[in-house]
Order: C-alpha cells, then structure tokens, then sequence
C-alpha cells in the first residue's frame, strides 16, 4: 500500500504524446512514486499551462473525500524537474498515418568522431544478446570455414561479428590473409590489409609474410611484380625491419614470376643486414630452375657461394642442384668465365689432365672436354683453327651448352664423384637423388645397368616409382623389350607393378600385338583400363597408321563399356582428318599405295561412324539412367 500523503502520487518516468488546443494526451510507460513540487510551475508556454491545468484537474479528483480513493490521494506540483519537451505540431487526422502519436522530435546537435562510431557499432547490434556468439566462437567458426575450403563464409563471419557488436582482431585477419593468400588472391588479400589499417589494428609481421605469399602464388604475373613493387616501397617508407621469413617469402615470389636477379638482390639484402641467409639458397635455387635458358649459370653461382660462406650443403641442396643440371641451360656462359663476379677463385680453369668438375673449387675443365666444341657448326671458326686442338686459347669464348647435348654429368665429374662429395661431407642420398640421377644418365641400356650396379654395391633398394621410371624412359626410346625387361626387378625386390607401370609400358607398345599383350596383363593383374593407357596406345596406333590396332582398340572401348575421354575423341578425328588429306594427295604415293591407303580409309571410317554413334548411344542412355 501506498502511504497516505498530501503530494505522493504515481509519477510517469516517461512522458510521451502531444498537447494541442483540443486535446491532451498522456501515455505512461513506467512508473514510480515521487513528489511533485507546486511551486515549480513556472510553465511560460501556451500549451504547457494547458498541460499544468489538466494535472491540477486530476489532482482535485484524487483528492475527493472518497472511500475508494482514499489510499490513493496525491497531489500534483513540481513538473519542471522532468525536463521533457513536448511536440506541439496538431496530431494528423489522416487515420491511416501511422505513427504520428509516437514520434518524438529532437533538435540535431553534430557528433563529434568518437560518438559516430559508437553510432555505427550501435547500429550493428541487431541480434539478441541470447543468440550472440562470442568472441572464441567467432574464431572457431572462421577457422572450420577455413579448414572447409569455404573462404566466403570465412569472410562473413566478420559481418557477423559487426552485427553483434564484436570488433575483428587482428588475429582473424591474419587467417583470411593467410588463408586467400594460398589461393593467390592479392585484390582480397590487400583489401583486408587496408581494412586493418582503417580500423587501427596492430600490423604483426605474420601479416606481411601472408600479403608477399599472395604474390608469389598468384598466376598474374603482372600484378604480382606491382604489390611486390609496392610493398618494398612501404617497408622502405615506413621504416620496417623485415625478418629472415620475410626475406625468404620475397626470393620465393620473384622466383615464381622468373625474376631470378631480383631474387639474388634481395637475397644480398638481407646478407648486408646480417640476417642468416641459409633459409635462402634453397628458394634461389627454386628461382635458378625456374629459368631454363639460364638456370644452370646461376645455380653454379649459388654452389660456390655457400663454399664462400661455408655453408655445408643438405640433400636438399643437391637435389635442387641435380635438378638444375637436367632441367636448364648455361646461358650465356664461355669456357673461361668467372661464375661469380669479383671472386678469381671461382674462374673456370682448363688443365690437360684433371677431371672436368665445375663444381670443385676451382671449378676445372679439361682440353679433351673443351675440344668437343670444336664441331659446333653454328660458330664461323674457320679451318685453321679447328685444327688447333692442342691449343686450349683457341676454344675459350665457346659456349658451354653444346657439350650439355651429349652428357650433363660429363662436366661435373660424373655420378661417382657426386656421389663420392655427397659421402664426404656426411650427406645421404634419398629415392629423389637416385630418380633424378636416372633422369641424367646417357640414353643407353649399359649405363643404366651400371648405374643399377652402383646402386646394389651401396645397398640402395629401389622402389616402385624408381622402375617406373625407368620403364619409360626405355618406352620413349622404342626400346620395348628392356621395358618389360625391368618386370623381372620388381620380382628381385619383392615389389609389385602398380597402374603407372603399365601406362609406362604403354609408351613404348607401337605394334598391335604388343598392345594386346599388354591389355590382357593388365587384366590379369586385376587392374581396369584406363584412359591414359588406351590414350597411348592409340596414339601409337594412329601415328603408325596400324588401322587393325586403331579398330581393335575402338571395339575394346565399347567391349569393356569405357567411357573415352576428350582427349581419346580427338585422337580419332585428327587421325580421319589426316586419312582424308593422303587418300586426297595423288603426288606423294604410287597408285597401288594409293589404292591400299583408300580401300583401309574406307573399311575404317564405316568402322569409324559406326562406333561414335555406339558411343553416342550409350552416353545418352547412361545419361537418362542416371536422371532417372
């Protein structure tokens, strides 16, 4: 119960509505006891006095000597204190204007910075506090869209956030940059960096490393090299010491874009700062591979660089060396060059006696090596000098690259001395070494059965992938009966051929009855055909223009109900395309040749038309299946 005073009454919190000459309106939205003062009322205003007159009614009323009002007997005064102004406009009569009765108007007073963004976060908060996520699960779920693939929805959980009132951290941007950075998408990437600098966030330097990333792994070189550009222009301005993995990340996306001298630049950069450049030789190498027409040049260069620095190379180092030396070129590179500028010890020697290796230092050559040159036709050295053989000047300006033609180890002690370096300096060579020393040695059966020699002296047990290799290259060389040859190491190493030796096999199967031989042990093995495999076949097929075996391969497709793939169709009409030219070409063969050629034309192409409508068949009906 209330107490029974003279000036309690039941006072509105807040007073909402209009007051015009007709009407008073009132509409109480919370309320509480308090006391109101009389002598206050100092309204000056028309319509506020209108408003005092209509409380002071209502005071006279409560103050009735009424049994059933008497707990409630108040009296109205002190309304000043409230502060509440009242909008004066005459309420619209038009009944269907909603919300004239509730409006409320205020005079617009300018907000200064900070009230505008608590405007803009308060305008965010939209969701019930019972239904916000927080801060933990927001990064939570970031990380699972990221972990998904699903960068989008990665990207909406900071619109998420900005509806709940969150503000993104810094952490959350260095997983979206990192995360579109792996994608190669530097627009997104620098988007969200230029969103941490307008909302003041710490740049970490993981963030760098993340927007350099995007560069390198971006398929556009154009716009790579320009945020790269960019990006050392803001490190130079800003005063921003770079670290080694920042470094590292540079020499990787100059290297990916083929900009290998800029790559060495920023590798002598970071040596002038004193940062360990070890992390580094092997991105340069990366960069050195990456240009083939010069690539061997400098990868020579980083070899006696790291002896400068003694550095002691790793497997990894040799890998990448032995992969310079199949892969790329000399360039521009002559006999007596100096491989690193300003360092004479690094000068090519020629001596009469010792073993060519440029790898040594000093790197040497020797005069049987360098005479080898002598029959390069595409130089204008005239008679006389060719036949100074014994005279080592006379060959010094010639390039390096023609003896890359006949042997590529030739000029780097061979593979017993790489592998003798490797023993020394305590470095043990792994599957990838011996793989990619196959890929080196002469296109000869006697060098591979040595190098397979070596490798069981020295208790390397080879493994699938390495026979696979060797497969092929005797497939590619048309030396099919030493491919199937090698079948008989698997079973000396108890190892088991796998899909990718047959389609090794496949290579070198150029006659028809080779390829059937084929076919049948791959379904003995209890492998299915695949496309690769008839893909090979039938080009062997088709360049011999063995008609027999290009049917015979057609009617295996549709016998083993295979679908052919793209690459499989346009084999067949390439190879009609051509019948059509020679049956067509009455100068290049004999009559009787002639004849021959047209009557097997046309014997295939009914064979021919024949099958694409079987095949059409059948994916129309495979296709009605499956929307069934």
């Amino acid at each position: 119960m209330f107490p029974l005073k003279k000036y309690n009454f039941l006072h509105i919190k807040n007073l909402i509505g209009y007051t015009h000459n007709r009407c008073d309106y009132m509409k109480q939205v919370k309320q509480y006891l308090c006391v109101l003062y009389t002598r206050h009322l100092h309204y000056t205003k028309d319509n506020e006095r209108h408003l005092c007159t209509a409380l002071r009614s209502n005071e006279d009323k409560y103050n009735r000597k009424d049994d059933s009002n008497i707990q409630s007997k108040v009296c109205f005064s002190h309304i000043s204190i409230y502060k509440k102004r009242f909008c004066t406009e005459i309420q619209s009569k038009d009944s269907n204007k909603f919300g004239d009765l509730s409006y409320e108007k205020y005079e617009r007073v300018p907000m200064d910075e900070d009230e505008e963004k608590e405007e803009k976060i308060s305008d965010y908060v939209k969701i019930p506090k019972w239904q916000k996520h927080s801060y933990n699960e927001y990064c939570h779920l970031m990380r699972s869209h990221i972990n998904n693939k699903n960068l989008q929805l990665a990207l909406s959980v900071l619109d998420s956030m900005k509806e709940s009132g969150i503000r993104p951290s810094t952490y959350m941007y260095k997983l979206l940059i990192a995360a579109y950075a792996l994608q190669g998408d530097i627009k997104q990437c620098f988007a969200l960096f230029r969103n941490m600098k307008q909302n003041n966030l710490i740049l970490p330097p993981s963030i760098y490393t993340g927007l350099i990333n995007a560069c390198a792994e971006t398929t556009d070189t154009t716009k790579a090299l320009e945020r790269l550009l960019y990006l050392r222009e803001y490190f130079h301005n800003k005063n921003i010491d770079l670290n080694k993995y920042h470094y590292a990340t540079f020499i990787k996306a100059y290297s990916r874009h083929k900009q290998i001298l800029t790559a060495f630049e920023i590798a002598d950069e970071a040596k002038d700062k004193g940062i360990d450049i070890g992390i580094t030789f092997s991105l340069l190498f990366h960069a050195a591979i990456a240009d083939r027409n010069n690539g061997l040049k400098y990868a020579l260069r980083l070899w006696h660089q790291m002896k400068m620095y003694k550095i002691k190379p790793t497997i990894v180092h040799y890998n990448l060396l032995l992969r310079a030396i199949r892969d790329t070129n000399f360039g521009n590179l002559k006999v007596d060059d100096i491989l690193i500028p300003g360092a004479m010890q690094t000068q090519i020697q020629v001596n009469e006696t010792a073993r060519p290796d440029l790898l040594s230092s000093p790197p040497v050559l020797n005069t049987s090596i360098v005479s080898i040159l002598k029959y390069d036709k595409t130089d204008t050295l005239n008679t006389t000098d060719l036949s100074k053989i014994d005279d080592k000047y006379t060959l010094l300006s010639k390039n390096l690259n023609h003896i890359l033609c006949a042997n590529r180890l030739i000029l780097f002690g061979g593979i017993d001395k790489i592998l003798n370096q490797m023993k020394d300096e305590n470095v043990i060579p792994n599957l990838i070494t011996f793989t990619i020393l196959l890929g080196l040695l002469p296109p000869t059966v006697e060098a591979e059965k040595y190098f397979l020699q070596y490798l069981q002296k020295n208790n390397f047990i080879p493994d699938t992938t390495f026979f696979n290799k060797l497969i092929k290259r005797r497939s590619l060389r048309g030396n099919y009966r030493d491919a199937k040859a090698v079948l008989k190491e698997f079973q000396i190493h108890r190892l088991v051929p796998n899909i990718d030796t047959f389609e090794a096999l496949a290579y070198g199967c150029r006659r028809q009855r080779d390829g059937i031989e084929l076919l049948e042990q791959i379904n003995t093995m209890g492998y299915a055909v695949d496309n690769i495999i008839l893909e090979k076949l039938l080009t062997n097929a088709c360049y011999n223009s063995n008609f027999d075996y290009v049917s015979y391969l057609m009617n295996y497709i549709l016998t083993c109900q295979i679908v052919p793939s793209e690459k499989i169709l346009e084999i067949l009409k390439v190879f009609d395309k051509l019948l059509v030219e020679l049956t067509t070409d009455k100068d290049k063969h004999r009559y009787r040749r002639m004849y021959e050629i047209r009557k097997n034309y046309n014997k295939f192409k009914m064979d021919y038309e024949n099958w694409k409508k079987a095949i059409q068949k059948k994916q129309y009906t495979t296709k009605k299946t499956y929307n069934k």
